[in-house]
Order: structure tokens, then sequence, then C-alpha cells
């Protein structure tokens, strides 16, 4: 079959708008040779890596713990190999800020995600990119525990806020996380996380009083009026779609854990569908990616400024919130 020139056209426009869209809104980019190179770890199962003598425990190569500057040095005197960070991002652009700026950076891919580990200011740190939703985050989790080890978990990355005392760009650490789906709760301030049952009273009950309260939830919250109806059901101030399903696996292995979340959407904020149609997609890759970003641009050509939008304004968020982790690590590490 013969493709007339308006046709060949469409196709290379087509494919135009896919690449840029997956580039530069969903901060999904192909790996290059020279990317491959630079990561030392690249591509290896994580098996591999735990047992070999260049992981010896630890995520950074214990021959290079010699660093040219003194910051990049670990806090403790001496060699160990433990971590003392792990963080779970639900997607790469949340962790943007942190792992940008990880000394010693290596990346390794496994159980098809990937992780990134380094020193974070002074401190042995290993991220992981879980994708998005209690499943994904749970798992992840759980890799990132039985492989690294890490002495406490940051569960880190964009919220939407339920009330209208959380403005944008408000770095939360909440103590009090819920379970939508079942009212469950738990108590977790930089801590092994504790079950809180509200029958109970006495000293449960002062653990809640005045504790900021998020709420984890198996679906987009996208609406003002779903965002108030959520708030007046729960007392939950902002939304996220993880972090209690790390919060299980952080009690179950007897682990810290912080929750620490930036306001990306206001109270009062509705998301526009198109975007919402995406992030539903994001994991899922493939057509289904493609057709929701075409499917947007084709139906809606202004979706476009939204996305840009949202995408600029994520930036900003992700590089704020990797400098407030920095500036509390101190109090965070100390308890």
């Amino acid at each position: 079959m013969i493709l007339s020139f308006q046709q060949l056209i469409i196709r290379w426009l087509t494919a135009q708008i896919l690449q840029k869209a997956k580039q530069e809104i969903l901060n999904v980019s192909d790996k290059t040779e020279q990317d491959t190179a630079q990561n030392t770890m690249q591509d290896k199962n994580l098996s591999d890596i735990k047992n070999s003598d260049e992981y010896s425990g630890c995520p950074v190569n214990p021959k290079q713990l010699c660093c040219e500057n003194e910051n990049d040095k670990p806090n403790s005197t001496t060699v160990d190999q433990t971590v003392d960070l792990g963080f779970v991002f639900a997607m790469p652009m949340e962790a943007a800020g942190v792992a940008d700026v990880l000394k010693q950076h290596q990346t390794t891919r496994g159980d098809g995600r990937i992780f990134h580990s380094g020193i974070f200011h002074g401190y042995r740190t290993v991220i992981v990119e879980s994708g998005i939703g209690q499943e994904n985050a749970g798992r992840a989790t759980e890799v990132l525990l039985d492989v690294f080890k890490p002495k406490r978990i940051l569960s880190a990355g964009y919220a939407g806020g339920l009330t209208k005392r959380l403005k944008q760009f408000n770095v939360c650490f909440p103590e009090i996380l819920i379970r939508e789906s079942d009212g469950k709760k738990f108590y977790a301030a930089n801590s092994v996380p504790e079950i809180i049952d509200d029958s109970s009273g006495g000293e449960q009950q002062e653990k809640q009083n005045g504790k900021l309260i998020l709420l984890t939830t198996n679906f987009v919250v996208d609406s003002p009026k779903q965002k108030s109806l959520l708030y007046h059901k729960t007392g939950a101030e902002l939304v996220d779609m993880e972090t209690f399903a790390i919060a299980e696996v952080c009690r179950n292995r007897q682990v810290p854990l912080l929750s620490v979340r930036i306001i990306l959407d206001t109270a009062e904020e509705q998301i526009p569908k198109d975007v919402q149609r995406i992030l539903k997609n994001v994991d899922k890759g493939g057509a289904r990616l493609v057709g929701s970003v075409l499917g947007s641009l084709f139906s809606r050509p202004s979706s476009m400024i939204d996305l840009f939008s949202l995408k600029q304004r994520a930036l900003h968020a992700t590089d704020r919130l990797a400098k407030q982790i920095a500036a509390e690590l101190p109090k965070i590490i100390k308890r």
C-alpha cells in the first residue's frame, strides 16, 4: 500500500507529538548508551547485585567511599555497609529532586522498577520509583527493604490538599495515616507505624489530637466537591495514593517511617479530565498511555497547556520538596 504525502506528514506529526508528550509531559525518556555507561549498575538483576562484591550490603561501592568533598562523606566516621534512608516515590518526576543531587549516583533496574543509590547530604540513600497506587508502593517497599535494608523509610512525593488551610507547595509531615477503603489508621511520626484503635481512647486518642492526617485512596481525587466530602468524612487534610501501603510494610518489618508530602493541587482545584486520564494510564504504558496522550491532544488541543502547566508546577514542587527534606535531615536521622 502506497501512502500519500499527506498521510506521511500526519504519521510524522503523530510520532513527534508522542515523543514530545512522553519526554516533556510525562518525564519518560529513552535511555541512551551514554546513560548506560554512566550508571555502573545499570540493568543488573537485584538478586545479582545483592550477592555481588560490588554490592556488599550497600548500594554504594565501599571502594568509592573516599569522596572528593567533605559534604560527600557519610556522617559515620567508621565505614559500615548500612543504608540510612530509603525513599519511596511513585513517579520519576517526584524522585528527581532527590535523585539529581545524589553523590556517587548509581542506577539499578530490577523487579520492573528503577532504583537510585548514592549519598544524599552525607547519608547513604536508596530511592525506588514504585509506580502509582498502593499495590505498587507496597511491593516496591518490600523489595527496597529486602535488598538494600535501609534504617528508615520515607514515603515522599506529591499530595492533594483537602482543606483550604493547606496551600500549594506547602511541605507536610503527616503523622496520622488513614486508608480510605476501610478506615484503618496508623500513627507514624518517623517511627514504626502503630495501629490506632479509636475505640480504646486514652493514650491513642491523645496521639491523634492536633496531628496532621493523610488519607490514602485507590483513586484520583479530582474535584473540590470530592475533596470536601473526604475531609468531612475522615478529618484528613491531604491525600495521596501510596503512603498507607508503605506504612503496612514498615509495620510488618518494624522499620521507622516518615511521610513527607508537598501539596500539588489545593482543595479548591479541579484536576483537568485530560490530566486525570493520563495519570490513570501512566503506569500501564504502551498503547494505553499513547492513546491517553493522543486522545487528549487531538480532542482538545488546549489540553497541552494544562499538561505543560502541570509539569512546570510539578518540577517546582519536586525541587522544593528535596530542599525541605535536606533541611530536615538532621532532625529525621537524630530521632
